[in-house]
C-alpha cells in the first residue's frame, strides 16, 4: 500500500523555473552513471554552490528519486529498473553533500503521513495512475480519479459523501428510504449538494477550494461561511472555497472522460494538458513556457503516456525530453 501514498508528478514549484529543474535533472542523470569522474563531479559541486536554487532543484529531484526507489519493484521497464538500482549508494553520497534534501525529505514524509491516514480511515481511494468505479449503498453510483480518497458517512439521517482528495464523479439515485434523506459531498470549502443530477468535484491540490461541474440536472453549492447556497444548472461549472464562488463558465466538453479512460482535449493549452497529465503519472511533468500557449485537439488514452507524448511530437512542433525514467519536460522541437 505504500505506492498508493506516493506523490504524483507536479510542476514546478514557485521559484524554480523548468530550466533549472532540468540542468538539475541533467546533472543527477549525469552522477548517476558513474562516468564523469572527479572532475564532473567538481563542476556539479560548483554548479550547486551558484545559485541557491540549484540547491532547491537538486533537493527536488533527489527527493523523487528516493520515492521511485520504493517502487522500483514495480516497474517492469528494463531501463528504469537499472536506473533506479544505480542510483542508491550514489545518492547516499549526495545527501551528504546536501543537507538541505534532508530537510524536504521531512517534509515529503510529513505529508505521506498525514495522507496515509487519511488513506487508511477511507471507504474508497485511488493511487496515482488508477481510476475506480463503485456502487454508493443507495444504488448510486460513482467514479474516482487518478490518487483519490473518499470517505462515505450514510446514516438514517443524511447521505454525505466526503472528499479527502483528488477528484469524483456521482451519478444520484433516489433514496430508497422514506422520507428521502438529502445526498450532499462534504469539503472544506462546503458542500455541494446535488438536485437529481450527474456532476464532478475536482478538489484543489494543497487548498481548500473545490471545481464543480455540472453534467446533467443541478446542484446547489454553499460555500461555508456564506449564508445562502447558488445554483450551477447542467452544462456549467464553476470553483469556490469557504468565502464564496467565482463566476460560472461552460463546462469542459468531455471533462468526465477520465471516467473511460481518456483525456480529450478540444484546443487545450499544451500547459494545462501537461497539468492534468501530471495529476495520472509519478515523476516530474513539466511545459516549457514557451510552447505552453500551444493548442492541442485530440483523445489521448490516460494508460498509455508514451503514446501520448508520441503524438504530441508528430503534431506540435516539441520534443519530450528525458534525463531520467520519471523526469519528463514538453520543450520546443
Amino acid at each position: 500500500m505504500a505506492e498508493a501514498g506516493l506523490p504524483p508528478a507536479g510542476l514546478p514549484p514557485t521559484g524554480l523555473s523548468p530550466a533549472v529543474l532540468r540542468e538539475a535533472a541533467e546533472w543527477f542523470a549525469t552522477l548517476q552513471g558513474g562516468d564523469g569522474g572527479e572532475a564532473e563531479r567538481r563542476r556539479w559541486r560548483q554548479w550547486l554552490a551558484a545559485d541557491p536554487r540549484h540547491a532547491q532543484a537538486w533537493a527536488r529531484v533527489e527527493a523523487m528519486s528516493q520515492q521511485f526507489d520504493q517502487l522500483a519493484p514495480c516497474l517492469h521497464q528494463g531501463a528504469a529498473r537499472h536506473a533506479l538500482a544505480s542510483a542508491g549508494q550514489r545518492r547516499r553520497s549526495h545527501m551528504k553533500l546536501l543537507g538541505v534534501a534532508a530537510g524536504g525529505g521531512l517534509l515529503a514524509w510529513a505529508g505521506l503521513r498525514e495522507q496515509g491516514w487519511q488513506r487508511w480511515t477511507a471507504d474508497y481511494a485511488t493511487a496515482v495512475g488508477e481510476r475506480r468505479e463503485a456502487r454508493l449503498p443507495d444504488g448510486g453510483r460513482l467514479w474516482l480519479n487518478t490518487d483519490s480518497i473518499v470517505r462515505l458517512a450514510f446514516d438514517g439521517q443524511r447521505r454525505q459523501l466526503q472528499l479527502l482528495r483528488g477528484e469524483v464523479r456521482i451519478d444520484t439515485a433516489a433514496d430508497p428510504q422514506q422520507p428521502p434523506r438529502p445526498f450532499e459531498v462534504a469539503l472544506d470549502a462546503g458542500w455541494v449538494r446535488p438536485v437529481g443530477t450527474r456532476f464532478s468535484v475536482l478538489r484543489d491540490d494543497g487548498g481548500d477550494g473545490a471545481q464543480v461541474a455540472v453534467h446533467e440536472g443541478a446542484v446547489r453549492i454553499q460555500p461555508r461561511l456564506q449564508p445562502q447556497d447558488l445554483l450551477l444548472p447542467a452544462g456549467r461549472q464553476l470553483h469556490f472555497d469557504a468565502r464564496g464562488a467565482g463566476a460560472s463558465e461552460p463546462a469542459r466538453p468531455h471533462g468526465d472522460a477520465w471516467t473511460r479512460g481518456m483525456l480529450v482535449a478540444g484546443g487545450m493549452r499544451l500547459q494545462a494538458l501537461a497539468a492534468e497529465l501530471a495529476r495520472h503519472q509519478r515523476g516530474h511533468l513539466a511545459c516549457a513556457d514557451e510552447v505552453a500557449d500551444l493548442r492541442v485537439v485530440g483523445a489521448f488514452p490516460l494508460d498509455q503516456p508514451e503514446q501520448i507524448y508520441q503524438a504530441l511530437e508528430r503534431s506540435l512542433p516539441v520534443r519530450v525530453f528525458r534525463p531520467l525514467p520519471w523526469w519528463v519536460s514538453i520543450e520546443a522541437a
